[in-house]
């Protein structure tokens, strides 16, 4: 049992990710390029000051592969981006600025700045509230989500651990507990015998 002092991160469900996913339209150069980021930090667990530092010669499209350089606590990671993410990031590095940095603005004169948390956070916000989600939905419940959905599918918790870049194994037993609670639910509507 949880206690209240202990509250556990919100996490989004499977149809809440589809309907998030679905409100960026793609028919802009914006909406491909937050499509490609919301895709990428609920496929590899980003924060969202890796999602806006990321630099252009840290992703290898061709490989499929992405390093965090200085993530929190300067602790470099690599990882594999997944098909969905990475056919998305190919479309927006189509039609992104020639810049350092991979996520920026997409300005018509094709200098396109670093993109600031704050915007990745209030569009997060934004495109949740659209998409119907009742949950105060931030970036970091993109990264719990990611880590919970991850940790069911697997039960791989060192390997989590590796990928979310925690320096100790107790901060990553948070998504044990959220993938078990599936099983207290079921346990509870369990009529018995």
């Amino acid at each position: 049992m949880i206690s209240k002092r202990n509250k556990l991160p919100e996490t989004l469900n499977k149809e809440e990710v589809k309907s998030l996913l679905a409100i960026p339209n793609k028919r802009y150069k914006n909406g491909i390029r937050n499509k490609a980021i919301l895709s990428l930090m609920l496929n590899a667990g980003l924060r969202v000051s890796e999602a806006s530092k990321l630099q252009a010669k840290d992703i290898n499209l061709k490989e499929g592969k992405l390093r965090i350089v200085n993530g929190k606590g300067n602790k470099d990671r690599d990882l594999t981006i997944n098909k969905q993410a990475l056919e998305l990031l190919k479309e927006y590095n189509k039609i992104r600025p020639n810049s350092k940095t991979f996520f920026t603005t997409l300005e018509e004169n094709n200098k396109g700045k670093k993109l600031q948390d704050r915007y990745l956070q209030t569009m997060v916000k934004s495109y949740s509230q659209r998409a119907g989600i009742q949950k105060n939905v931030t970036p970091h419940i993109l990264r719990h989500t990611f880590a919970t959905e991850f940790y069911r599918e697997t039960k791989d918790i060192e390997t989590l651990r590796k990928i979310l870049g925690h320096s100790d194994i107790s901060t990553t037993q948070i998504y044990v507990t959220l993938a078990n609670i599936d099983v207290e639910k079921a346990m509870n509507s369990f009529s018995g015998f």
